[in-house]
């Protein structure tokens, strides 16, 4: 019993470990950067804008470190002299990469404290802050990726409700316009009738005055015989 008991809460641990390890954003690496190949961060933005991420990470450094992006080589930036006990004891140099990838994008960071980059090897405490403090910038990287949706999505729901707007006005000019026809309409098929009863009295208005025509015509034939 003891030991199935121990199982269970061994698997238990592992399955907890497994679920921090799915929501780790953040993994060290070995990359190349403008000194070479050196220890550093990765952090993943899938579905996300690297514009996006360029913008929330200036603030970020600005915000954390007190320092400001610098262009550099090949499209690394760098940032001198900052401050941060998560990082570094003393003052350290920052330096970033960002790419497109797919839909997304990555952002590669190295910190250089002096007598090395940043690495678990060498300080696996601040390894590990560094690696919480980044992982607080990709959630920022989210929420302003998220705001941006719910920026569109108000934008689309408000060109919707204009919409509607006019859909409304459309119907209530549509309406006047109908009114507007029925009152034509009825005025038309009164002027049909009357227009009906005018040509019947005119034909026999027509026909009388053929008469007339005749017999005016009888009396120039004779007027000879006409008695003064």
């Amino acid at each position: 019993m003891r030991l199935s008991l121990l199982l269970t809460f061994v698997l238990g641990l592992t399955g907890i470990s497994g679920s921090f390890a799915q929501l780790s954003f953040v993994t060290e690496m070995n990359k190349q950067m403008s000194f070479g190949s050196r220890p550093g961060f990765s952090i993943s933005f899938p579905n996300t804008d690297p514009k996006l991420v360029d913008n929330v990470w200036a603030d970020f450094v600005k915000n954390n470190f007190r320092g400001k992006l610098k262009k550099g080589k090949k499209g690394e930036k760098s940032a001198i002299g900052l401050q941060s006990p998560s990082v570094s004891a003393g003052e350290f140099n920052l330096y970033s990469s960002l790419e497109t990838i797919g839909d997304g994008a990555q952002l590669d960071v190295w910190f250089d404290v002096g007598s090395f980059f940043l690495n678990r090897r060498d300080d696996p405490n601040r390894t590990n802050e560094t690696r919480e403090m980044l992982t607080r910038f990709y959630y920022e990287v989210r929420r302003a990726a998220v705001g941006q949706e719910v920026k569109s999505e108000e934008t689309r729901l408000k060109e919707l409700e204009l919409r509607q707007k006019k859909l409304q006005r459309d119907n209530a000019t549509l309406l006047k316009d109908i009114e507007n026809y029925k009152a034509k309409l009825k005025k038309a098929e009164e002027d049909l009738i009357q227009n009906q009863k005018d040509q019947e009295s005119t034909i026999i208005d027509i026909e009388k005055q053929r008469q007339n025509v005749e017999q005016a015509r009888l009396r120039q034939g004779n007027v000879e015989n006409e008695r003064q």
